[in-house]
């Protein structure tokens, strides 16, 4: 985890259990450094500059995780109670230094006041979870609640590239739509995934919030969540994830257009916050999630000849959900063009940052919605 190790005397201070914990966090946290780092050098040159900007959301994201644990587990730690408050809290705290670190080494001309207003909107975002009443709620409630949940954390993400100084406003707007879009998508879908968990737990989010029936008339989890599969949810849900899609690509197709930055130097810029994220920051080595045989296929794909390199665009394209029709050969050339070494690093690394987030959450409803109703299929 970025500089964890170095708040800690040793790693004797933190138990196994919880120190996956914190690692998981951040290789989830720093998916959002990632993008912040990729923005920054690619317009400053500055590694440094963007590791720092980079930390502070990644952190950010592990000291928010282990602090809602401490309060949406303790329940559950009986006995052990005050021992995993303290760690979980503790620990929290600790990252946070790395924070106020972080913030120490930013430039002085950066003005980091909507950046400071944001990670207070994320903490008062906090506050307002245990308010939120699905039986009075309404849908744009809800939405608002998801956009406070996650959607959010996208906008800190580009208040933080804002500090540089490099963009327009116009292209701010476009990279917040991307974030704070891509976040609100997956945050729909991860409540989706956990509608039978929320519900145990009394906890309402847009899909029960969607539902039109009385949650109250059921006599169990699954029958509600039956019942909510059998609605018109899935296909509600659907359609609002498609148009912030259709925004996200708009937003993308705007911004590259606006970048004046050659491919050479989008790719320069790509695999050094690779690096730092896969290097810094991620838990879980590259060889883990992309075997030795798949590094070969890709290298073997991607530096052969013009129609291997198509296929592999093709496959990889079909894999996102795009509203935009995409030149896979338009691509693929570009590809071609590009250097070997570079474009192979890059690839197997993104390919490595998917597995991450596929590990943690969907990414699709149709996989969130087969799951949910492999739950509740009567076996055979």
């Amino acid at each position: 985890m970025s500089r964890l190790s170095d708040a800690l005397s040793s790693e004797a201070d933190l138990p196994p259990a919880l120190r996956t914990k914190a690692d998981a966090y951040a290789d989830q946290g720093g998916l959002l450094g990632a993008f912040t780092y990729f923005f920054t050098v690619l317009e400053t040159d500055d590694d440094a500059l963007a590791k720092t900007l980079g930390s502070i959301p990644t952190d950010l994201f592990v000291t928010s995780a282990l602090h809602d644990d401490a309060i949406d587990q303790a329940d559950e730690w009986d006995t052990d109670r005050k021992r995993r408050l303290n760690e979980h809290v503790s620990l929290g705290d600790i990252v946070y230094t790395n924070v106020v670190e972080a913030v120490s080494e930013v430039p002085d001309d950066a003005d980091l006041r909507p950046v400071l207003e944001t990670v207070r909107d994320i903490g008062a975002g906090q506050l307002a979870e245990e308010e939120f009443d699905a039986a009075t709620a309404s849908v744009d409630d809800a939405i608002a609640r998801v956009e406070a949940r996650g959607s959010i954390w996208g906008d800190l993400a580009v208040r933080l590239v804002a500090t540089t100084g490099r963009y327009s406003d116009a292209q701010l707007e476009h990279l917040r739509t991307i974030a704070t879009d891509g976040l609100f998508v997956l945050t729909v879908i991860d409540d989706l995934a956990d509608l039978p968990e929320d519900v145990e737990n009394g906890v309402a989010t847009l899909p029960l919030v969607c539902f039109d029936g009385d949650p109250d008339e059921y006599d169990s989890t699954e029958a509600l969540v039956e019942a909510v599969l059998a609605s018109d949810v899935p296909d509600r849900l659907e359609a609002l994830v498609a148009r912030r899609r259709a925004e996200i690509d708009a937003a993308a197709t705007e911004l590259a257009d606006s970048l004046e930055r050659s491919n050479e130097a989008l790719l320069a810029a790509a695999a050094r916050a690779l690096t730092w994220y896969c290097e810094s920051i991620c838990s879980v080595p590259v060889a883990e999630t992309v075997s030795p045989a798949e590094q070969r296929e890709i290298r073997e794909r991607l530096t052969g000849d013009e129609r291997s390199t198509r296929r592999y665009v093709d496959e990889r394209v079909s894999e996102y959900q795009r509203q935009a029709p995409v030149d896979t050969a338009d691509v693929a050339a570009t590809v071609a063009e590009l250097p070997d070494e570079p474009v192979v690093r890059t690839a197997t690394r993104l390919r490595h940052l998917e597995s991450i987030v596929d590990g943690v959450m969907h990414t699709t409803l149709e996989d969130a919605l087969a799951e949910l109703r492999s739950a509740t299929t009567p076996a055979p």
